[in-house]
């Protein structure tokens, strides 16, 4: 299936997901909105299929990150989302190997909050590395569960093709603050 094919697909899946989840969305929610900013740290592991280190098939790649949302509306929010995979492997790129050591990605991706605690983003971003720079796109979800009214714990999966060189999956456990709210 082509990248083009996959991201119809995806897309037309959560804007029809967002047309239902909205129409039973609490109204009073959306009357009450305050901007805010929450920033999060996230240990996952990537999953790369095509991945290569030295002879031995790599499946599993340790990965940090680091994500900054601006919540502007009850319902939508922007966020940077870098991340860094803590390891050297190759990918296959026209029958050639290329080497990606320590690559690290930055993406700016649009969330949709569909209820509460879960939501789901989408957005265009660039893997930065030695040997050579990719653009990609990031479709994701993420999930959190409250701790206090500043701090949450979210799980994260979040899908990314990289230019049709490799894609990656990446399943993390992310550690959310609440770093500023718009005072009323």
């Amino acid at each position: 299936m082509t990248f083009k094919v996959s991201f119809f697909l995806i897309l037309s899946g959560l804007i029809s997901f967002a047309s239902i989840a909205q129409e039973t969305e609490e109204p009073e929610r959306e009357k009450s909105h305050i901007p805010k900013i929450r920033g999060a740290i996230m240990m996952a592991n990537s999953h790369v299929p095509n991945a290569f280190e030295g002879d031995k098939r790599v499946a599993i790649i340790p990965t940090w990150g680091l994500d900054i949302d601006y919540y502007f509306h009850p319902k939508w929010s922007v966020a940077f989302q870098a991340d860094m995979k803590v390891q050297s492997f190759e990918v296959e790129k026209e029958e050639v190997l290329l080497e990606r050591s320590y690559p690290f990605s930055g993406a700016f991706v649009l969330h949709y909050h569909a209820k509460r605690h879960w939501s789901f983003y989408a957005g265009p971003g660039y893997e930065f590395e030695k040997n050579e720079n990719l653009s990609f796109f990031r479709f994701g979800s993420e999930y959190s569960f409250e701790i206090t009214e500043k701090f949450e714990i979210a799980l994260n999966l979040a899908y990314e093709t990289k230019q049709d060189v490799y894609n990656a999956w990446t399943f993390g456990i992310a550690f959310n603050k609440l770093l500023w709210e718009k005072e009323e």
